[in-house]
């Protein structure tokens, strides 16, 4: 047969790689099934690891410091009381003149000793507006006795229950904060407990003081470092930023950065104040992609066997069509073109099924208390009992070019092996 006579159209390759793919119409779909299985429990498993991060990091941000902090440079590293900002109005002014979408939380974080008659405790202190501040959202609804502090209350102060123990407090209770101060004496306040919570981090409730900013800016104003002259410049620890919109927190991290970053100011995003939950996150999803491989594997190993066993038994076939002038290189093709067709139905039935399990249980959710025993505390924030699966349109496109890949990679080695027959030897057996 001449060189043109053997040439075939891609419509008919197709054609033929759709009939040969149906020949054996059970192995088909028991390889469709496999691969649609495996994907819905890959898909299931991602999205589960995608929503409790996500919860994890928006209660993280709630209960931290914000999207983006701006905050003494060399805090974060050794915090100490005397490093603050202290000219808070003005730096509050410069940031408010860039007008972020989101809220702008000043506070003031103390390391401190809390005391009563019965006991004494390191403690921290965290001085919000009371009414406004997203912290003051996350725990107002989780007080468990008492009430919330009135705004502009110079004496009233919110425990965890966990430090109510220790230090055998209860509403009324009056507690002595002392804070060291950078010469080495100390100022001491006088508090008095309004209400008392349980966050449901043990790290926060045996640890965590809240109070009106006030009542923390009265250790500021003593400090030796302010002169009489500064003390109506609104000193603070830290301005916290939260976004309406996260995706653009690179965005004013750069704009927060050029309007006052340095003279001793540094802006950080979360990522860079939680370092320990973020190296938590990776660790985790890696252990979620390492079922993933191993998903992929047992769906690579069910592929090449079907297209195999399909080359195999077509042998003299494939031996007939070489005799008849047909090229390797369209015995190639025509066992590519079955890796490619089953590979557009692995990801469509894959979808099927993957994306019915996101969205029964994105609606639904997995109630996981009773699966952690220890509680839902982790990285100095919770998740919450019940787990939405999550999946962004990165992880949808990921998720489908990497099935797509496993499939059609899996029908290289058939591919060749069809390609490699020889026509006497085939026509023989």
């Amino acid at each position: 047969m001449s060189r043109q006579h053997s040439h075939l159209p891609l419509a008919m390759l197709f054609m033929l790689a759709w009939r040969n793919l149906w020949r054996h119409r059970r192995r088909t779909l028991i390889t469709l099934s496999s691969i649609a299985i495996g994907f819905g429990m890959a898909v299931l498993f991602i999205g589960i690891g995608d929503g409790s991060h996500n919860w994890m990091i928006r209660n993280a941000i709630k209960l931290g410091e914000g999207h983006i902090t701006v905050q003494p440079r060399g805090y974060l590293e050794a915090p100490a009381n005397h490093k603050f900002l202290r000219d808070g109005k003005s730096v509050e002014a410069k940031i408010k003149a860039l007008h972020p979408t989101g809220t702008i939380e000043p506070r003031i974080s103390l390391q401190v000793l809390a005391s009563t008659a019965s006991n004494a405790v390191g403690a921290g202190l965290e001085g919000i507006r009371i009414n406004g501040d997203q912290r003051s959202t996350m725990l107002k609804p989780k007080l468990i006795d008492g009430a919330w502090i009135e705004q502009g209350d110079l004496r009233g102060i919110l425990i965890g229950d966990g430090m109510a123990r220790k230090l055998k407090a209860r509403i009324g209770s009056k507690v002595v904060v002392m804070a060291g101060k950078q010469g080495g004496d100390s100022e001491a306040q006088l508090g008095r407990v309004r209400g008392i919570f349980d966050s449901r981090v043990d790290e926060l409730d045996d640890y965590l003081v809240v109070s009106d900013i006030g009542f923390a800016r009265q250790f500021l104003e003593v400090e030796g470092t302010i002169s009489d002259g500064e003390t109506g410049s609104e000193p603070v620890t830290r301005f916290a930023l939260f976004l309406d919109d996260p995706d653009s927190m690179s965005m004013w991290k750069a704009r927060l950065k050029s309007a006052v970053d340095g003279d001793g100011i540094v802006v950080l995003d979360w990522q860079e104040m939680m370092p320990q939950l973020v190296q938590f996150i990776i660790i985790d999803d890696a252990g979620n992609y390492i079922f993933l491989v191993l998903i992929l594997i047992m769906v690579v190993f069910g592929i090449v066997n079907t297209v195999l066993m399909s080359v195999l038994e077509r042998t003299r076939e494939f031996g007939l069509l070489r005799a008849l002038g047909i090229s390797r290189y369209h015995l190639l093709a025509l066992v590519f073109c079955e890796s490619l067709l089953l590979s557009f139905m692995a990801v469509g039935v894959g979808w099927i099924v993957g994306g019915g399990t996101h969205l029964w249980f994105s609606h639904f959710g997995i109630d996981m208390a009773s699966l952690m025993s220890e509680g839902t505390q982790m990285m100095g924030t919770f998740m919450d009992p019940v787990i939405y699966t999550e999946l962004s349109w990165g992880r949808v496109f990921e998720l489908t070019a990497i099935i797509f890949a496993a499939t059609l990679a899996s029908g290289i080695y058939p591919a060749i092996k069809a390609a490699r027959v020889l026509p006497v030897e085939a026509l023989r057996t």
